[in-house]
């Protein structure tokens, strides 16, 4: 059961339009069960979530717990996607400030 867990920092009032890019499991090997967690550093970053098709959230706020996601509390988001399936987070800081993201993917081979 691979993770991924890093985190990134959103420059203010910046886009990062996928935090996965570059990750093995951007493009899903295999049919998986995800599950997802973003947390910030402050209030002001809103999270599109995408699996595949499939929207999980759409200008989601973040929550502002300033450290990495804990499973299971942090893990809101959940869904099952077919290999070959692009998952996405884009995220975007509504603030005057840089902010930090700390985000987490679950993916269970299924």
């Amino acid at each position: 059961m691979p993770l991924i867990q890093q985190s990134v920092s959103i420059a203010a009032n910046a886009v990062n339009d996928n935090v996965l890019q570059g990750s093995q499991f951007e493009f899903l090997p295999y049919n998986a069960a995800l599950m997802f967690a973003l947390n910030g550093s402050a209030t002001g970053l809103v999270a599109d979530v995408y699996s595949g098709q499939d929207v999980l959230a759409e200008q989601m706020g973040v929550n502002a717990l300033n450290r990495v996601p804990i499973n299971p509390d942090d893990f809101l988001l959940t869904d099952v996607a077919a290999g070959g399936e692009r998952i996405k987070m884009r995220v975007r800081n509504t603030t005057g400030g840089a902010l930090t993201l700390f985000f987490a993917l679950i993916v269970n081979p299924i």
